[in-house]
């Protein structure tokens, strides 16, 4: 997208500067309409480089939003999961008979140990969540970026002076 900005931005600047060569126009005339173009064409780029960092921001926020939905769905889900499971080790350890209190301890630190696994898988997904957000944001930027630029150079070029 942000090539095919580059290569229209690009002969648009090279249309103007044809354009100016072949007009019957005095040097001031040719120069305060480049100065307009110019003007008109960086409002332009800086409106777009706008609209662009707001919408990474809305995808970073919507990414993000999401992120959180899942890590709060996979937490809840994981509380059922382990709330079910201390259910049911309460209940076989209540059948079970006294020599097998080690039996049950082992049964507790295995829970734990999985409500401990489930609670780092949701972390690392956040984690990931957030660097998808990033690299997005990223990728926004740079494709912003060449628009920018090329912007900027043919402003240069139509400040400086022309040989009348």
């Amino acid at each position: 997208m942000s090539n095919k900005l580059g290569i229209f931005l690009a002969g648009g600047a090279v249309g103007a500067v044809a354009a100016l060569l072949c007009a019957p126009r005095t040097g001031q005339e040719a120069r305060t309409m480049v100065a307009e173009k110019v003007n008109e064409a960086w409002g332009q780029a800086q409106s777009i480089s706008s609209d662009a960092g707001v919408n990474a921001q809305q995808v970073y926020q919507s990414a993000a939003a999401r992120g959180q939905e899942v890590v709060s769905s996979v937490q809840a889900k994981g509380q059922e999961v382990a709330g079910q499971a201390a259910a049911r080790a309460r209940e076989v350890a209540s059948n079970l008979k006294p020599s097998f209190t080690q039996d049950n301890d082992e049964l507790r630190d295995k829970i734990e140990a999985a409500r401990q696994r489930i609670a780092s898988q949701v972390a690392k997904n956040a984690e990931e969540t957030g660097q998808v957000a990033e690299e997005v944001v990223e990728a926004v930027a740079e494709a912003v970026e060449p628009a920018a630029e090329t912007v900027a150079e043919a402003a240069e070029q139509a400040e400086e002076p022309k040989a009348e």
